[in-house]
C-alpha cells in the first residue's frame, strides 16, 4: 500500500544511502540551508548518515521573513549539535535580483568555507532544479555545455548531492521525518522565468509524457555533462597541438580546421578566453565561420581574429571599427 510503513522505511533508507554516497570523500563540508524543504532534507539526511559537515544559512534581506528563517535553521543545527554560521547579505530588490542574489550567496559561502577550513560547499539543487535549468537553456539555443545544466561538482568545490532526488522526493522526506520547512514566496513569483517553467512547462510535460519527464531531463543533463567533460578535455589537447611559438598567441590554421566541429568550437573558445577576449555565442559562431572562409572576424573589446594563410592570431581592431560588432555575415558594417 502507498502509506505502508515498510515502503516509507525503504524510501528513507534509499534517500539517506544516496546522500551518504554524495558526501563520500569530500572531507568536512559546509551545507547551505535556506530552511526550504530541499535544503532541510539535505541537512537532515547528512546528519542521519553521520556526514562531516557544518551549516550556513544566509539572510538575503529581500523579505521580512528571512531573519526568522535563519533562526529556524539555527535552531535545527543547535538541536543536533551541528556548527552553524550565518551572514546578512542586505540585497536590494530590483532588476537582476536573482543573479545578484546568487552571486552574493556563493561569495558568502566560499568565504565561510575558507574561513572555517571546510573543503567543500554542498547546495540542495534537485533533479527538478536540473530539469528547469535544462528547459531554460535549451530554449535559449544552448549547446552541449549548456544542456549539461547544473554540475554535480564545480571546479570551486561546490557540490550538489541532491541531484538524484526530485522536489517531490524532498517534500516527502521532510514530511516523513517530521521536519519544519519554510516556503519562499519568490518561488511563486511568475515574473521569474524559472518560476514560469516550474509552474507551467514542467507540469505540461508531465501531463503529456508522464511523471518520468523530470527525472528524464535530469538524466539527460547528467549524460550531457559527461559528454561535455570528455569533449572539453579533447579540445584542450587539440589546442595544445595547434599552438605555434610566441607563448601560444598563434594557432596553426590547418590544425584548427582539422578538428571536429565540437572540438574546434571548444578549443577556439578556450584560446580566445586565454587572450582576454570576452565571448558570447554570436561572436564565437562568427569566428568559426571566419576560420572556414579565411577572413577576418570582429571580436568584442576592439579586437579582431586574423585568419592568415597558415595561422590564427588576435589583433587590435582598426580605429574605424572600435565599438562595432560584426554584421550578420561576420563582416564589419559599412
Amino acid at each position: 500500500m502507498k502509506n505502508d510503513p515498510t515502503e516509507e522505511d525503504r524510501f528513507l533508507a534509499d534517500f539517506e544511502r544516496r546522500i551518504a554516497l554524495g558526501f563520500r570523500g569530500l572531507g568536512r563540508v559546509l551545507v547551505a540551508v535556506s530552511g526550504g524543504s530541499d535544503s532541510m532534507a539535505l541537512a537532515e539526511a547528512a546528519f542521519r548518515v553521520k556526514a562531516s559537515f557544518e551549516v550556513a544559512s544566509l539572510d538575503h534581506g529581500l523579505r521580512a521573513e528571512s531573519a526568522a528563517e535563519v533562526q529556524l535553521v539555527r535552531a535545527w543545527a543547535q538541536e543536533r549539535g551541528v556548527p552553524f554560521h550565518t551572514r546578512s547579505l542586505r540585497l536590494a530588490t530590483g532588476p537582476g535580483v536573482e543573479a545578484r542574489a546568487r552571486d552574493a550567496r556563493y561569495s558568502a559561502l566560499l568565504e565561510l568555507a575558507h574561513t572555517h577550513g571546510l573543503g567543500a560547499i554542498a547546495t540542495a539543487h534537485t533533479a527538478t532544479d536540473q530539469a528547469e535549468t535544462v528547459v531554460m537553456r535549451l530554449t535559449r539555443g544552448a549547446a552541449g555545455r549548456g544542456a549539461a545544466g547544473i554540475h554535480a561538482q564545480r571546479g570551486d568545490r561546490v557540490v550538489r548531492p541532491l541531484l538524484f532526488a526530485t522536489r517531490a522526493d524532498t517534500d516527502r522526506y521532510v514530511a516523513v521525518r517530521g521536519l519544519v520547512a519554510v516556503a519562499d514566496p519568490m518561488n511563486d513569483d511568475v515574473s521569474f522565468l524559472r518560476v514560469r517553467v516550474r509552474r507551467e512547462v514542467l507540469p505540461a510535460l508531465e501531463r503529456a509524457v508522464g511523471p518520468h519527464a523530470v527525472p528524464a531531463l535530469a538524466r539527460f543533463a547528467h549524460y550531457a555533462a559527461e559528454d561535455d567533460a570528455w569533449l572539453q578535455s579533447e579540445a584542450l589537447r587539440g589546442l595544445e597541438r595547434a599552438r605555434l611559438g610566441g607563448g601560444g598567441s598563434r594557432l596553426d590554421l590547418l590544425a584548427v580546421r582539422a578538428m571536429g566541429a565540437p572540438i574546434r568550437r571548444r578549443a577556439l573558445a578556450a584560446w580566445l578566453s586565454e587572450q582576454g577576449v570576452p565571448l558570447d555565442a554570436h561572436h564565437l559562431d562568427d569566428a568559426l565561420t571566419a576560420i572556414a572562409e579565411g577572413r577576418t572576424a570582429t571580436l568584442p573589446g576592439d579586437r579582431v581574429l586574423l585568419v592568415e594563410r597558415s595561422h590564427l592570431s588576435i589583433g587590435v581592431a582598426p580605429a574605424r571599427l572600435h565599438g562595432t560588432s560584426s554584421s550578420d555575415d561576420g563582416r564589419p558594417p559599412k
